[in-house]
């Protein structure tokens, strides 16, 4: 009959091992949220734009694939709220890097322009199966043609939003070549 040791773990040494993956996770989904926004990206910029059903499937993939990453990035500073974990500054070895919050700031920031893209197309649909539905009041009427006016404003804020992601992933980008630096060096 064989006995098992079990080995005692330090609740500070599970806590960094769940922050490591935490830390992982963070950075593989970053990385997948990155590839899904240049597929967008691309699908935009080109001459045929994609129908606004194939875009919103898209746009809600990328917002859940930034939702997980962010999860990830809370968890990786949080980490267990029973531990105080110490600033990079005063703990090299362990420490949460300043960088690591920005991102957090970051994936908050991106979340919210997706969101509001995502609103955006969803409203635009919703009034045309409503226009569809009425075709023939007059009042819907009136209301349809301020809308197409509206959007024609709307689309250049679309774009602007889009090329603000894209921005931002080039900041973003910066951050985590700082962070995988710093956590491989660590």
């Amino acid at each position: 009959m064989k006995t098992t040791v079990k080995i005692h773990v330090p609740p500070s040494q599970q806590v960094m091992r769940n922050r490591t993956y935490n830390r992982q996770m963070r950075n593989l989904y970053y990385e997948k949220s990155n590839y899904q926004f240049r597929k967008i990206k691309k699908a935009v910029d080109s001459g045929e734009s994609p129908s606004e059903q194939e875009l919103l499937l898209e746009l809600y993939e990328f917002e859940e694939l930034l939702n997980i990453c962010l999860s990830y990035a809370k968890a990786a500073v949080a980490c267990n709220k029973s531990e105080k974990i110490e600033p990079y500054s005063q703990d090299h070895r362990w420490g949460i890097l300043q960088e690591e919050i920005v991102l957090v700031y970051f994936l908050e920031e991106q979340i919210s322009s997706v969101k509001y893209i995502i609103s955006h197309l969803e409203t635009n649909r919703r009034m045309q199966t409503f226009a569809n539905e009425s075709k023939f009041d007059v009042i819907v009427h009136r209301l349809l043609s301020n809308i197409d006016e509206l959007n024609q404003d709307t689309e250049k804020d679309l774009r602007y939003f889009y090329d603000n992601i894209e921005k931002r992933y080039g900041i973003g980008n910066n951050l985590f070549g700082i962070l995988q630096e710093l956590q491989n060096f660590q």
